[in-house]
């Protein structure tokens, strides 16, 4: 792995706290704008005006909002501390080296951040809880790594593929390891509140069927990255062909559930977390950074499009963008 000096290291976590202010400041002060908003005021005013025990979600995002409400009560203030949150732990991850700096800044934040920070906050801040936990293992801090792989689960289940893919992809796969598996589906299936999952069917059930063409973006987006990312290695690990694997099973489910696009979304970010964090990192040259920048115009481009393809009936669009004092 390369080297990287403390001097360096303090300067790759200046230049990505500058970086990430102008788009973190564009997230925190915003008002009404972000597809799934809406429904988040309804969801976080519950949580502190008695009906706690009705939110369906998970428990670990419920009592982190409750937690916040004792500071102020207001859906206003917490939803952009939880935005707060989630790039305080995408800085964390990403601020210390070169490598994932780049892959942060190209890869991950033009297609990811503003509708992990502005939209869909639970699979935002389990996500980037998530990449800090791989930053965790790969220093062999696996204590902490359950703490916050833990954690990130209880702010969306959905992370928990992330979490297991990680844990196992590095660990020489043993009995106990089995044992260990069964221990914690057995934990998770008693602990949870399995009425969400009943939840996620009717709503995805009640949703209209999505277009043939929603998959076919993020699978495009997927492969670019991939193939860019093999070019670049020349020999990659098994892990990587795996992943594209469940990629193209999450876009054959696209092709018949909005749950497929979600799944899909959920891969292309485990793959950047592979590809920051556990491969050899080969000599990077200059000129290879123009495919980082393509393919990060690109992807930021069909973000911009799929915010401007928003249902009319959405009450808090993202576009046009509003700061929170037009509310």
């Amino acid at each position: 792995m390369t080297y990287v000096s403390k001097l360096n290291l303090k300067s790759y976590k200046a230049i990505l706290f500058l970086g990430l202010l102008p788009a973190a400041l564009i997230a925190i002060l915003s008002g009404d704008s972000g597809t799934d908003k809406s429904s988040y005021y309804i969801w976080i005013s519950n949580t502190f005006e008695g009906d706690i025990d009705k939110i369906a979600y998970e428990p670990g995002f419920k009592y982190l909002t409750y937690w916040l409400s004792l500071i102020y009560p207001s859906e206003y203030f917490i939803i952009p501390v939880v935005g707060l949150i989630t790039t305080i732990f995408l800085w964390l991850a990403f601020s210390d080296s070169k490598w994932r700096l780049i892959v942060f800044t190209f890869l991950l934040f033009p297609f990811f951040y503003f509708d992990m920070t502005m939209n869909g906050l639970r699979y935002g801040l389990s996500f980037a809880i998530s990449a800090y936990a791989a930053k965790l293992i790969l220093e062999d801090k696996v204590k902490s790594f359950f703490f916050f792989g833990l954690l990130a689960v209880s702010m969306q289940y959905s992370s928990i593929i992330i979490i297991a893919m990680i844990y196992f992809s590095r660990i020489n796969f043993k009995k106990i390891h089995t044992v260990l598996l069964i221990v914690v589906v057995y934990v998770l299936f008693n602990v949870l509140d399995l009425s969400y999952f009943d939840n996620k069917v009717d709503m995805y059930k009640d949703l209209t069927k999505p277009s043939g063409i929603s998959g076919i973006t993020p699978l495009i987006l997927f492969t670019l990255i991939f193939g860019l990312n093999w070019f670049l290695n020349k020999k990659i690990n098994k892990i990587f062909f795996i992943i594209f694997g469940l990629q193209i099973a999450s876009f054959i489910l696209s092709l018949s559930s909005y749950s497929g696009l979600r799944f899909q979304s959920l891969f292309i970010f485990t793959l950047l977390i592979y590809i920051a964090f556990f491969q050899e990192i080969k000599e990077f040259k200059k000129r290879y950074l123009i495919y980082f920048i393509l393919i990060g115009f690109m992807s930021f481009s069909l973000k911009i499009r799929n915010f401007m393809n928003e249902e009319k009936e959405v009450t808090t669009p993202f576009l046009p963008y509003e700061f929170y004092w037009e509310r």
